[in-house]
């Protein structure tokens, strides 16, 4: 029992040691940025229970964040390459927080759409410059334990912020969600801004094709076949954002205290496990086929649903989605580091994010388009078989030896 105690506790220890300094203060930015995470997993039913919208109409404005998040990463990717990632850090959290402050005032439909996109515009174009940031610091072998970092980073503070948020909307108001996500923002502006002005990332220069210039992301055919395997995946993983909490609420009968508990719990299993397992999983070479278990998990755990109405049916949903999630994210968000050239990779991380920004705009549009005119049953169902084709996809990238996972 000692040994085994001593073994794991080794492993925790390997896993958060030797990361540079710059990883530490992207992930404390981070932290601080998704501690204050409030808007957006209760969004939907803030439109839908608050703002009287259809589920439809709910869709369609939810969506306005894919389309800004869309644009973000766009925006984001190609300021990163020309100006330097620290830049589009610091102005994507100051003006995505005003923008999330800003947003709680809008009431009609147009001025709804108009303040989410904008939220989402300035807001996601943190995330491929803050990828970029790292890909600096790191070499290749170590990005997975990077990435693994910086999403505990995240999932420490959504294991806070749904919990908190739910907590804050059903006692004291929806309005207070807004206040919080800004200021959170803003303040994570102001620390990464005094604790990065040391910073030297450089800025590669393009290479001309006669230098053997990097192929760009849309003509990169292994990297188009990654980014449609991921949009399959990021479109069955984030359905817990969208269409699952008006499930919870509106079919089941569990409020916004569960929704955030659901959540918050995801997060705390992700916080404790992702990066000894993630550490561990490279120690054995056994990437490959922890990815297809993590979709097979993504995509069965919406299945659960077909069981009886039970808070523990609930609970036993998330912890397989979130089980996939640890299995897969990951070495996800690593490889498509990995395949981004130096001179190119602003571009290739906005090609990344896009994808998800994408998937973020057809979860809500397509999801509660489909639950309306079949019904949720239908819904799990389609979720379990668009997870298969995602298999199927990343077996042939696998098989055709591009993935360089191994």
């Amino acid at each position: 029992m000692l040994i085994f105690a001593s073994r794991v506790l080794n492993l925790y220890r390997e896993a958060y040691s030797k990361h540079p300094r710059e990883i530490w203060v992207l992930t404390w930015v981070t932290l601080i940025n998704r501690m204050g995470t409030m808007v957006l997993p209760f969004l939907a039913v803030y439109l839908k229970t608050v703002m009287g919208y259809s589920l439809q109409e709910a869709g369609v404005l939810a969506s306005a964040f894919g389309f800004g998040s869309l644009g973000g990463a766009l925006l984001g990717g190609w300021v990163s390459d020309r100006y330097g990632p620290r830049l589009v850090i610091i102005l994507s959290l100051t003006l995505g927080g005003l923008c999330f402050i800003g947003l709680q005032f809008a009431e009609s439909f147009q001025s709804l759409f108009i303040m989410i996109f904008l939220a989402a515009l300035f807001g996601e174009a943190y995330r491929p410059a803050m990828s970029a940031a790292a890909g600096s610091f790191v070499s290749k072998m170590e990005t997975g334990r990077t990435m693994a970092l910086l999403r505990l980073a995240i999932n420490v503070g959504m294991s806070l912020a749904p919990a908190l948020g739910g907590l804050v909307a059903a006692t004291i108001g929806y309005h207070w969600l807004f206040w919080i996500d800004g200021i959170t923002c803003v303040g994570a502006a102001f620390f990464f801004y005094f604790n990065s002005r040391k910073w030297n990332i450089p800025i590669v220069t393009r290479k001309t094709p006669a230098q053997g210039a990097s192929l760009p992301p849309f003509r990169n055919w292994a990297y188009l076949w990654f980014l449609l395997a991921t949009f399959f995946i990021g479109f069955i993983f984030l359905q817990w954002f969208h269409t699952v909490p008006v499930f919870i609420k509106s079919e089941w009968g569990f409020d916004e205290r569960y929704i955030g508990m659901l959540l918050g719990f995801a997060s705390i299993l992700v916080a404790i496990f992702e990066m000894p397992l993630v550490h561990l999983i490279e120690q054995k070479k056994k990437t490959e086929l922890v990815i297809l278990i993590g979709i097979g998990l993504l995509g069965g755990s919406y299945l659960i649903f077909l069981l009886p109405q039970a808070l523990a049916i609930c609970f036993l949903a998330v912890f397989f989605w979130t089980m996939g999630e640890i299995l897969y994210l990951p070495f996800n968000n690593a490889l498509a580091l990995n395949m981004s050239p130096a001179d190119r990779r602003g571009q290739y991380m906005s090609g990344y994010f896009m994808t998800w920004s994408v998937a973020n705009i057809c979860g809500p549009l397509v999801g509660f388009a489909i639950i309306e005119a079949q019904g949720y049953s239908f819904f799990w169902n389609m979720l379990f078989v668009v997870g298969i084709v995602s298999i199927l996809i990343t077996v042939l990238l696998f098989r055709r030896n591009v993935t360089h996972m191994t």
